[in-house]
């Protein structure tokens, strides 16, 4: 199972945060107390490994009824916590689990130290058959006897036979709904393995190495050898508890004048490495234990450790529940050149079949190493948090607002800081607004992830002074222009302005075939758009080849417009607005013409090696 999606409420500063998306890589960043420890805890709680405590419940949570266990007056309100987790299941645990390719879970705790996972799935639309399993023999008989249901001919009247009639009559009824109910072992053993790597850790090796070892005891619990040897320890062990189970009720019983007390313990076994020592020996030294180390020695042991993780959990079979590695603050405390090491660390974590990356952090190096779609970033407002991040529908100019967000939280005046490593002036407000949604159906990420920054020239000199100025003060400054730019005198980016703001024709990357942007489109995808956007007066249908027969005449996209404006009465009112209809239509990353892609694919090279530079002593 892999986590796609978490949704948590009332748990500390999480009030109410809906659908945070979980990618393979996955970075958490904003200012302090915004919730990113609190949402790697809330996972940690789903997945079973931290209780929850009556403290941990948000001061935003609201009190829902809840009827008490013991008899009262009148219903209580208690708060609840939830945390849910939408799940993506492979092919063996969709057939085990009887569900499709998603499955949602959550953990419910109720004020006062109730807790329960719960799986949503469908359920007999009577609550009274969707858990039968507390019932006593006589409240077994009694349901059935409401529902019409006999025991057959030759059945003992115990227990198990009317539990076993109840749960086939629930398995067959057709009135179902789906709900959440108590999830199954099953499913609770389906769920990934968490390893949580917090901050201070990194002076602390005992702590990395108990997180990395449990989880592989857990893994190995797992394994169906070892199953079947822990599910009858927990059998025997139940068995033995039967008795003093026994005692408890009746004196409970006799004590509270009840008529019916009931206890049933659950028992299981979860393997931990409670406590473990470490020594280290330098070459020529003996060995001594890392407690007594210094805080440097033990930071690289930590960070080692880490390292050596990825190898014991790439050992994972494909049948594994998987695991999430969590990092809260990894790099803390850390110099630049363990900080990269870090960084690659969590990408070859995030490269493994079975596991999901999570960081939660501050750092720039961080941040500006993963594509700008597997960021979160949260922020808060009156302490309670909220959550921004990009969806694959997101236009370019949710995108730049995302990363202005994010630099502003993260003490900076604007988002160059963040990604940019190439700027690229385009000729104006066409290629601006239709090239990165273009870029984006291409590659299927952002333009900015990239490390490219647009801006739009506007066709005039000041566009040229600011990509003087930016190269000037060692930034990588490109131009997207069109392929008849450089040959025309009259253009912006003609050759002879270029060379008099200090730029050649090397500086420039060019869109056309072979003269501008509109003529890289076909001439079928030209005819679409058209007959989409630009009916004709006459009600007949554009064609290719009227398209076509435009590329003899002159300049192409001057032609187009003059032709829509001749014959449609919704022809668009400026040329430039034509690209844009048009490249909203394309669906496929294959409709991105050939031409346009060489050209991206150049943008990024130049953006790859591109960056801020020393500067020499002659400069």
């Amino acid at each position: 199972m892999r986590l796609v999606e978490l949704s948590v409420s009332n748990f500390r500063s999480l009030g109410h945060v809906e659908s945070i998306p979980i990618h393979k890589q996955t970075i958490l960043t904003g200012h302090n107390d915004c919730g990113k420890t609190a949402t790697l805890d809330a996972i940690a709680v789903l997945l079973g490994e931290r209780s929850i405590i009556d403290s941990d419940i948000s001061d935003f949570a609201e009190a829902e009824p809840v009827r008490a266990a013991l008899p009262a007056d009148q219903d209580e309100e208690q708060r609840t916590v939830t945390v849910e987790g939408r799940f993506a299941l492979s092919a063996a645990e969709e057939k085990s689990l009887g569900t499709g390719p998603f499955l949602r879970v959550r953990r419910r705790y109720v004020e006062g130290g109730r807790s329960c996972l719960e799986w949503l799935t469908e359920v007999p639309r009577n609550p009274a058959l969707r858990d039968i399993t507390p019932l006593k023999a006589g409240e077994l008989r009694d349901l059935a006897s409401e529902l019409g249901l006999k025991l057959a001919e030759g059945k003992p009247n115990v227990k198990d036979s009317w539990a076993e009639l109840l749960k086939e009559h629930a398995a067959g009824t057709d009135d179902k709904v789906t709900d959440w109910v108590v999830a199954p072992e099953a499913v609770a053993s389906a769920l990934p393995q968490l390893l949580y790597f917090k901050g201070e850790a990194a002076e602390s090796p005992e702590a990395v190495v108990r997180s990395i070892l449990t989880a592989k005891l857990r893994e190995y619990t797992l394994r169906e050898e070892t199953r079947k040897k822990v599910t009858d320890l927990e059998e025997e062990f139940a068995a033995l508890l039967k008795d003093d189970v026994v005692r408890l009720q009746k004196l409970v019983e006799e004590r509270c004048a009840f008529d019916a007390f009931t206890v049933e313990p659950g028992v299981q076994f979860r393997p931990t490495v409670n406590s473990l020592s470490l020594t280290a020996a330098a070459p020529g030294q003996r060995a001594v234990s890392l407690t007594a180390a210094g805080s440097g020695r033990s930071r690289r042991v930590s960070l080692a450790l880490w390292e050596a993780s990825q190898e014991l959990l790439s050992e994972n079979s494909d049948d594994s529940p998987g695991v999430i590695i969590a990092y809260d603050e990894p790099d803390t405390h850390l110099d630049y050149d363990h900080q990269r090491r870090i960084m690659q660390m969590i990408k070859v974590s995030a490269s493994a079949e079975q596991s999901t990356v999570i960081v939660a952090t501050h750092s720039l190096n961080l941040i500006d190493g993963v594509d700008i779609q597997d960021i979160v970033h949260l922020n808060s407002r009156d302490g309670r948090a909220y959550v921004q991040s990009l969806g694959a529908e997101d236009s370019d100019e949710d995108t730049r607002r995302f990363m202005s967000n994010m630099a502003v939280s993260l003490g900076f005046r604007n988002s160059v800081l963040l990604h940019e490593r190439c700027f690229v002036g385009v000729e104006g407000p066409t290629e601006y607004a239709a090239l990165p949604a273009l870029f984006k159906l291409a590659f299927g990420y952002p333009i900015q992830s990239a490390g490219i920054a647009l801006w739009d020239c506007g066709g005039n000199d000041g566009a040229l002074n600011f990509a003087k100025f930016l190269k000037k003060h060692k930034r990588t400054v490109m131009f997207l222009v069109d392929g008849d730019s450089i040959r025309d005198k009259e253009k912006e980016f003609s050759l002879n302005r270029l060379e008099k703001y200090g730029f050649t024709e090397k500086d420039c990357l060019f869109l056309g075939d072979p003269n501008e942007l509109e003529d890289v489109f076909s001439d079928d995808q030209w005819a679409d758009t058209m007959n989409a956007e630009w009916p004709r007066k006459d009600e007949q249908q554009w064609t290719p080849k009227d398209v076509a027969d435009l590329r003899r005449t002159g300049k192409f996209s001057k032609s187009l417009h003059s032709l829509l404006y001749q014959h449609s009465e919704q022809a668009p009112r400026k040329k430039e607005s034509m690209v844009v209809e048009l490249a909203q239509r394309l669906r496929q990353p294959s409709d991105v013409p050939p031409a346009l892609v060489k050209s991206f694919n150049d943008a990024i090279k130049v953006a790859s090696e591109a960056g801020l530079r020393h500067w020499s002593e002659d400069e």
